[in-house]
């Protein structure tokens, strides 16, 4: 019986492989982002107001 010589298995880079998971990554959208800062700004300021009615009582 003959035996085989089992063949050394080589692995891939790993670069390839990062470089493909980076390009699936969807860009950020910059308009979403702007809206989210928008968002959160616009709340800050009504908690404020609203704390400072409810503290100094302007009115």
């Amino acid at each position: 019986m003959s035996k085989k010589k089992k063949a050394k298995k080589t692995t891939p880079l790993k670069v390839p492989k990062i470089q493909k998971v980076l390009e699936q990554q969807p860009e950020k959208n910059n308009t979403l982002v702007l809206g989210g800062v928008l968002l959160a700004m616009s709340s800050i300021g009504l908690l404020i107001f609203v704390l400072s009615d409810k503290v100094f009582h302007l009115s």
